[in-house]
């Protein structure tokens, strides 16, 4: 179950209209409701909101791991660019 303290940390890292990355994960991952359906964002938001689901956890953790790989990258890119940029001079 997501916790209030989770759920801050979690939007603060992938943002505030989070639903539609996480039912893009799971579809991506081809996890699918009982019907067969995809999950609904109305589902993650509750899950978000502390209702427990653990297909759907799974999907949002992975989803925050991506955000910080993609994040880590990024700042390594960009402090690459400002070191190569200061020895230049």
């Amino acid at each position: 179950m997501i916790t209030a303290t989770d759920k801050e940390s979690i939007k603060n890292i992938i943002g505030y209209r989070c639903a539609p990355l996480i039912q893009e994960e799971l579809n991506t991952s081809k996890e699918f409701n009982k019907g067969g359906q995809s999950y609904s964002t109305s589902h993650i938001t509750n899950v978000m909101n502390g209702e427990s689901h653990d297909v759907i956890e799974a999907a949002i953790y992975r989803v925050v791991d991506k955000r910080l790989a993609l994040q880590q990258k990024r700042e390594n890119l960009l402090h690459k660019k400002s070191a190569a940029g200061t020895a230049d001079v």
